[in-house]
């Protein structure tokens, strides 16, 4: 379990997204607007946007 929780909100770009995946060599993401959870971002979400564009 992760000390310093780090989130995005449902206004994040999928380029600052992907930084944030591959730096931190997280998996998922919680996405959080105005303090409530509004879901979770991962890894194959950003696969099949990345494939979706091709």
């Amino acid at each position: 379990m992760a000390k310093n929780l780090v989130s995005v909100t449902s206004k994040t770009t999928i380029r600052e997204l992907a930084q944030l995946l591959s730096k931190k060599e997280f998996h998922a993401i919680p996405v959080i607007d105005t303090g409530r959870l509004r879901g979770i971002a991962t890894t194959t979400d950003l696969l099949n946007y990345m494939l979706e564009q091709f």
